[in-house]
């Protein structure tokens, strides 16, 4: 679902970024309460006792959104991808710290090994010569600071998830990074060009979408929303640390992606550096399993 709604913010990255931002938080809401109203439980699941909670959560979420979409309209879609593949590597240390959860040695060696497949990825972008240095290595930086900001988000939906309601946690950060976003768009809409920001603020005006173009930026929203329902859902019922290795079966859809719509071809540096990411989380995986496994016959 991630995957689409990505592919669909490259695809219209000629519009301002927190334009895409709005699209994909405000549309996000409706699958969200078709859901709670099929379960019977709308409004009731937007009872929370935990405001603040979900504001730390909803200020990494828009600060990680607005990074990712405005590296998508920079990079290949793969590239993005398995730069985002830091996110799963820094929740385990997170976990650790703030969720109390056992980190093993393994796992320990699992992160090293894969952030240095993160470090090929970003070398290639950071120190790239010709075709847009600049430009690459801005992408770059956006990718990075989203999938930082990503893991604090995802540590921060697994703290809420033990004693709020899946639907209120999505919730209060699509309708939260709505807010934000209108927000901004109206400061771009009154900004005086004399004051600071001006030029940033300038670059965020809100740009009327095409007749054509409403339909695929609504879009971004719907899948944006069922994905958020299904992640909700899953940091629920399993470890942090263990299920941000399923993220990485993100790289096969980036890759067909980026090949069937935009012809892209991730570079050698860039393949390299995701196997060896996704080589370490899924040793990691497996290691964690079958630990499960001989715990259980005990």
């Amino acid at each position: 679902m991630f995957s689409v709604m990505l592919a669909l913010g490259k695809a219209y990255s000629n519009y301002p970024t927190v334009q895409l931002v709005f699209f994909r938080s405000a549309f996000a809401l409706v699958p969200l309460v078709i859901w709670l109203m099929m379960r019977g439980d709308f409004p009731r699941a937007l009872y929370t006792a935990r405001p603040g909670g979900h504001l730390l959560r909803s200020l990494a979420g828009i600060g990680s959104m607005f990074c990712l979409f405005a590296s998508y309209g920079l990079l290949p879609i793969a590239d993005v991808t398995a730069i985002g593949y830091v996110a799963p590597l820094m929740i385990v240390p997170l976990a650790g710290i703030f969720l109390k959860e056992k980190i093993s040695a393994f796992r320990w060696g699992g992160v090293m090994v894969g952030f240095l497949g993160v470090l090929i990825i970003l070398g290639e972008h950071l120190m790239a010569s010709g075709g847009g240095p600049e430009r690459s290595a801005v992408g770059a930086t956006f990718a990075f600071t989203g999938a930082v900001l990503v893991s604090f988000a995802m540590i921060q939906t697994r703290r809420l998830t033990m004693t709020e309601d899946t639907g209120a946690i999505t919730f209060y950060f699509q309708a939260t990074t709505t807010v934000a976003s209108v927000l901004l768009l109206t400061a771009a809409a009154v900004w005086p060009h004399t004051w600071g920001l001006a030029d940033f603020l300038s670059s965020q005006a809100w740009v009327w979408p095409r007749a054509q173009d409403w339909i695929p930026l609504i879009l971004i929203g719907v899948f944006g929303g069922v994905g958020q329902i299904f992640m909700t859902q899953g940091y629920r019922y399993a470890d942090a640390s263990i299920l941000a290795v399923f993220d990485y079966s993100s790289l096969l859809f980036a890759v067909a992606i980026g090949l069937a719509f935009f012809g892209e071809t991730p570079s050698h540096a860039v393949i390299a550096g995701a196997l060896l990411v996704v080589a370490a989380g899924l040793a990691v995986a497996l290691h964690e399993n079958r630990l499960r496994r001989a715990i259980a016959t005990v």
